[in-house]
């Protein structure tokens, strides 16, 4: 009986640790965006925008692109928790919906790892926030690999930059992209390594579960998170034509790319990424339309669509949380 209280109490602060949040996270996202006076004006111009059935149907489409740039995290999440706990998909992308609602509070969204492993039920926090991080830095890679790449192109096509400088700067970036993506690849075998280091045995523990993947698997991740930046991509692009910025498909995507490189080197929360984003994106794709109202929308725009509305969600996904595992 004594152990039937203990339970039920701990089940009734739980409930209300998670209710606390939920409400937190929707008064927090509800002050900092949707009264928002710029927010009422973001509305006006979709309006416009639906008025013409060609860009609504765009719109719909970069929404259902939302829905497969976050299925596609889940997919990699679920695939690189496997050495830890088997995840259905739907609480694979229950936990990533959560992790953006939490990520709000925090700078350059850590905690999203906190939204995600409290939706684990048996497997250890501590090495399901490693393996989180180590799935995180798939797509830093991919995203940093493509932004070099783009940097070189933009460099010899908007500077004045001597050829050696360029040929030297690509050199550079291209050594720097591909030891990225080896030292992603051998992460198992370092980890292996670091482990024989005497003041690293006493973690040996929660580090042993990085030694577990295979290089093939790493591949898979590295592949899904290609796929991801081709989907988050083209939902910018789309939204450019929607909002009648116009350049060739080329020069669209290189200053894209260039956005999501600088985006990534500075570190903000998530609610101030908001001007960053449409300060950056102004700059560079100005490069190609003077119409920097339509850049700004467009911008602001992907981050609604592909953080706010899916944080909102999240919310209910936090009454799944799990606060304790359960021991195998």
């Amino acid at each position: 009986m004594e152990q039937s209280k203990v339970i039920n109490g701990s089940r009734a602060w739980y409930g209300a640790i998670k209710l606390l949040i939920a409400a937190a996270a929707f008064v927090f996202i509800y002050k900092q965006v949707i009264s928002k006076e710029n927010f009422s004006n973001i509305l006006l111009e979709y309006r416009d925008v639906f008025l013409n059935t060609g860009n609504g149907i765009l719109m719909a489409l970069v929404s259902a692109l939302m829905l497969v740039n976050w299925s596609l995290e889940a997919l990699k999440w679920e695939m690189m928790m496997r050495k830890l706990e088997v995840i259905p998909f739907s609480r694979a992308l229950s936990a990533v919906f959560s992790g953006l609602t939490v990520s709000f509070f925090t700078p350059n969204r850590i905690g999203e790892y906190a939204g995600r492993i409290f939706h684990l039920h048996t497997a250890n926090r501590i090495k399901g926030t490693l393996v989180t991080i180590l799935e995180n830095l798939s797509q830093l890679i991919i995203t940093v690999t493509i932004g070099s790449i783009s940097l070189v192109l933009y460099l010899n096509e908007y500077t004045g930059l001597h050829a050696y400088i360029l040929w030297v700067t690509g050199v550079i970036l291209l050594l720097f992209s591909g030891t990225l993506i080896f030292l992603f690849l051998q992460v198992p075998v370092m980890d292996e390594a670091a482990l024989k280091l005497r003041w690293l045995k006493k973690y040996e523990s929660y580090l042993s579960v990085l030694s577990e993947y295979k290089k093939s698997e790493l591949l898979v991740i590295l592949g899904l998170a290609l796929l991801r930046y081709i989907v988050f991509t083209t939902q910018f692009l789309i939204l450019l034509e929607v909002f009648g910025v116009q350049g060739s498909f080329a020069e669209e995507v290189l200053l894209i790319n260039m956005v999501f490189f600088v985006m990534t080197l500075i570190p903000t929360f998530a609610l101030a990424e908001l001007g960053v984003r449409g300060a950056v994106a102004t700059y560079f794709l100005s490069k190609i339309s003077l119409d920097s109202l339509a850049i700004l929308n467009a911008s602001v725009s992907l981050w609604l669509i592909n953080l706010v509305i899916p944080a909102i969600v999240g919310i209910i996904f936090i009454f799944q949380f799990r606060f304790s595992t359960v021991k195998q």
